[in-house]
C-alpha cells in the first residue's frame, strides 16, 4: 500500500468516525453508554429509536420533521430558482455595474448571520412573522447560500453556447423560454448541486429558528431535538437518545445524497474551475 492510499485512508476513517459514534451510540443502552461511549455496542438495542419515536415525544418528533419538510422544500425550490436567474443574468447579459454588484454580492458572504439576527428579529417582529414558516423560508433564500447558488449557476452558465440561445431568440424565444426551457436543461448538474447544498444547509439549520421560532408548532427538526434528548423530568441529557434522533434526521440528507450524488460531484467540479 502507497503512502497516499493508507493516508487517504486514514482520512476517510476520520470523516466517517463521528458517523459510526452516532450509529452506534444510538444502538446502546443508557448502562452501556456510560462505560462504553465510542466503542461497538456489545448488547444493541432498539429502545432508543422507540423511547424518542412514540408518546409524546414521538408526537413532538414527527411534528418538527413535518416541520422541516415544510420549510426545506419551498426554500430549496426558490434558492435554486432565484439563484439560477442571478446566475444566468451575470453570466449572459451586459449591464452597467455588473462586476461590482457581483462582487458585493460575493462579499456578502462573508457577513455572519449572527451580525444581522438582532435587526431581522425587529423587522420580522414587527410584520408579525415571527412563529411562522415564511420567516424560516423567504430570508434564507438570499443568504450566503442562496449567493453560493447565483455564483455556482453563474460559473457554470457562462460556459453554455451563446449560439443554441441565439437561435432561439431568432425562433422568437424570449428571456424567460430562453432561460427556463435551455439554460436550465443545460445546467442540470450544477442545479442539482445547489439544489443538494440548499436542502442539507435548510435542513440542518439552528441558529435562524432557534431565534425566530418559539412556538412547537413550527419548530423543525433541529430546534426540536434537544428537548427530545432528555429525561422526564427535564434535567437529565439521554444522551444515547439524542444519539438516535440524530441518525433519524441524519437519514433524509443521507438519501439526497446518495441519489443525487454523481450530478453533485459534475456541479460542483463545474462550477470549481470554470473561469
Amino acid at each position: 500500500m502507497s503512502g497516499i492510499n493508507a493516508l487517504l485512508i486514514g482520512y476517510c476513517f476520520l470523516a466517517l468516525y463521528p458517523f459510526l459514534v452516532m450509529l452506534f451510540g444510538s444502538l446502546k443502552s443508557q448502562s452501556e453508554f456510560t462505560t462504553n461511549p465510542g466503542g461497538i455496542p456489545t448488547h444493541p438495542t432498539l429502545s432508543n429509536f422507540h423511547y424518542i419515536g412514540t408518546g409524546f415525544r414521538g408526537a413532538l418528533l414527527w411534528r418538527s420533521l413535518l416541520n422541516s419538510f415544510i420549510v426545506a422544500i419551498p426554500y430549496t425550490a426558490l434558492t435554486v430558482l432565484l439563484g439560477a436567474m442571478a446566475g444566468y443574468a451575470f453570466a449572459k447579459y451586459r449591464f452597467r455595474g455588473q462586476n461590482v454588484i457581483f462582487g458585493m454580492l460575493v462579499a456578502s458572504m462573508l457577513i455572519p448571520l449572527e451580525v444581522n439576527i438582532p435587526t431581522l428579529y425587529v423587522l420580522f417582529s414587527r410584520i408579525h412573522w415571527l412563529n411562522t414558516y415564511q420567516v424560516q423560508i423567504f430570508p434564507g433564500t438570499a443568504s450566503g447560500i442562496g449567493v453560493l447558488c447565483m455564483f455556482m449557476a453563474r460559473q457554470y452558465m457562462r460556459d453554455l453556447p451563446d449560439e443554441v440561445l441565439e437561435a432561439a431568440s431568432v425562433d422568437g424565444a424570449g428571456h424567460w423560454r430562453r432561460f427556463w426551457r435551455i439554460a436550465m436543461p443545460m445546467s442540470a448538474p450544477v442545479i442539482a448541486a445547489m439544489a443538494v447544498f440548499a436542502f442539507v444547509f435548510k435542513w440542518s439549520d439552528y441558529l435562524w429558528p432557534l431565534v425566530m421560532v418559539s412556538s412547537p408548532t413550527y419548530e423543525p427538526i433541529m430546534v426540536t431535538l434537544p428537548e427530545l434528548g432528555t429525561a422526564t423530568n427535564g434535567f437529565v441529557v439521554l444522551y444515547e437518545v439524542l444519539l438516535a434522533g440524530c441518525v433519524i434526521i441524519t437519514v433524509p440528507a443521507m438519501l439526497l445524497f446518495a441519489r443525487f450524488q454523481r450530478v453533485l460531484m459534475q456541479g460542483t467540479t463545474a462550477g470549481a474551475v470554470r473561469g
